[in-house]
């Protein structure tokens, strides 16, 4: 699978960053409602829809039924699932046990294989689970880099793109030049929160 599939020359720059969601269903609908109001971007996931939550399948069902521009990032959390249900779920009973441990249906998991990308870029801003290695420039990101850098400074030294991440969780939507973290603790006591472009605007869900 490549790395950078959904690299695009398209013009429309609008989008919506969506923090990790962790299993949280009711911040999710609370944070679509809001995004309504902008029809035309498109809505990017930035990956951790597993775990604390109690509702995944509620989550990807949403994601299943959505009628909207949407590109969905892969977290380290759906990451770690597919490594563990590809080394223990050899068989169909194995398989079985482990969805129903997460309560979910094979429609999620051929969805959650067959749905989700490392990055995503466009003339705006790249965006990935983490962030990237800022000692590499964006083609160089390994998969490793793109779910589980853990680089909080300002990153102009490597694009003057925004680089839009989730991955480490904050109170609020934090900003260190064009290094942009979204996630503000959806499934942990937090908040859902997403990034408008260009309007530049936050959107929030109710705490948990």
């Amino acid at each position: 699978m490549s790395l950078f599939p959904n690299e695009t020359n398209d013009i429309n720059e609008n989008w919506i960053a969506i923090g990790d969601i962790h299993a949280s269903a009711k911040s999710l609908h609370e944070i679509l409602r809001q995004a309504e109001a902008y029809p035309t971007h498109r809505l990017i996931f930035l990956g951790d829809y597993f775990d604390y939550g109690q509702e995944l399948s509620e989550v990807l069902d949403t994601f299943l039924s959505l009628n909207r521009i949407t590109t969905f990032l892969m977290g380290n959390h759906e990451f770690e699932f597919l490594n563990f249900n590809h080394r223990y779920g050899k068989d169909d009973r194995k398989q079985m046990k482990i969805l129903n441990h997460f309560q979910i249906g094979m429609d999620h998991l051929h969805w959650i294989q067959n749905e989700l990308i490392f990055s995503y870029e466009n003339h705006s801003a790249f965006f990935s689970h983490a962030g990237i290695d800022d000692r590499k420039n964006l083609k160089e990101q390994s998969q490793n880099d793109l779910l589980y850098s853990g680089f909080r400074e300002n990153l102009d030294h490597v694009t003057k793109k925004y680089i839009i991440q989730g991955h480490i969780p904050g109170k609020t939507i934090r900003k260190y030049g064009n290094h942009i973290f979204v996630d503000t603790g959806c499934g942990i006591g937090g908040k859902l929160s997403a990034f408008v472009y260009p309007e530049v605007k936050v959107l929030s869900s109710s705490l948990d």
